[in-house]
């Protein structure tokens, strides 16, 4: 089949190519997952030895396979078919709603930067970044991107040939902000784990026990996190939907990672796809809850002067 499209799709075409995108992907991560599913109970229900290894085997990989290169593919082509017939539409809501794009070294989003804020450390080898934007709104610099953190490893005997295998272990935005006065020292929060060390006590209880706080002087740490901003931040936890994992104060940007099924200007997977007004209500929606995300933030009136 020819996957190739020359010039503007009408309505009704592009309508009908991004159904059969979205059916293939679906139906491919279906059949991936029963195959996954029937190499599993191979595994357990089968007794003859050489048996199990094949069953497994086929099923299990097989069924990795079809969710990860045939479904993943069809997702590729229906996103790099969104991109060609309605980019312009796109770029325009994006200029609408946060102003020209920029790209100033300061706000960039990177591996450099995920791992200055000891986001799941040791446990990912890669990072992807997908839809960075720079911007403005209502006068809060800003930089935005959809990140994932991947665990990669090798699987298999030597003898054999080994698999490269990816296991995702974080996918969300991570957000950074310009702030109102530079800090004088770095401050990095992250969300407390059974394994974080006692970090530094703010003194609001339910924020200690959500989160560590690290600082080279304590002092300072404690004179950041007022019982103001502490609040504030509880309250924003409580609002989003996800889980922010960590944050850090840096010069003059704050930097958070926060764990969520939301993408940033992007389109709802549970979208019908024939419907291209939800298509673009979803993607405006997208960019509307970001703007929320941003309001939330700015109401810490001591970091942020808008």
């Amino acid at each position: 089949m020819n996957d190739t499209h020359c010039g503007k799709m009408s309505e009704a075409e592009l309508s009908k190519k991004l159904e059969q995108y979205q059916k293939q992907a679906r139906i491919w991560t279906i059949i991936g997952l029963v195959g996954v599913l029937g190499g599993v109970i191979s595994f357990f229900a089968v007794d003859d030895m050489a048996l199990k290894s094949i069953l497994t085997a086929v099923l299990f990989f097989g069924g990795v396979c079809a969710a990860l290169f045939l479904g993943g593919g069809a997702q590729k082509k229906l996103k790099a078919l969104m991109q060609e017939q309605m980019g312009d539409f796109f770029r325009a809501e994006l200029e609408n709603a946060f102003g020209p794009d920029m790209h100033t070294a300061q706000m960039l989003i990177d591996e450099k930067l995920v791992r200055s804020l000891r986001l799941l450390d040791g446990q990912w080898e890669e990072i992807e970044t997908e839809n960075f934007r720079e911007g403005e709104h209502n006068g809060v610099h800003f930089s935005a991107a959809n990140v994932r953190l991947n665990h990669v490893y090798e699987r298999g005997a030597p003898q054999d040939g080994l698999e490269t295998c990816r296991d995702m272990v974080f996918k969300g935005i991570v957000l950074r902000l310009e702030v109102r006065y530079p800090a004088a020292e770095s401050v990095l929060v992250g969300a407390r784990t059974e394994n974080s060390p006692c970090g530094i006590a703010t003194g609001n209880e339910e924020f200690d026990r959500c989160f560590c706080v690290a600082a080279e002087h304590e002092q300072y740490a404690k004179s950041i996190f007022t019982p103001l901003l502490t609040a504030r931040i509880l309250e924003f936890c409580r609002s989003i939907d996800g889980q922010l994992l960590g944050f850090c104060l840096n010069g003059s940007t704050l930097s958070m990672a926060i764990e969520t099924d939301y993408a940033f200007a992007c389109v709802a997977s549970s979208v019908d796809l024939r419907d291209l007004d939800a298509l673009r209500r979803s993607y405006v929606s997208s960019l509307q809850e970001m703007g929320r995300i941003i309001d939330l933030l700015a109401e810490n009136s001591e970091l942020f002067a808008v």
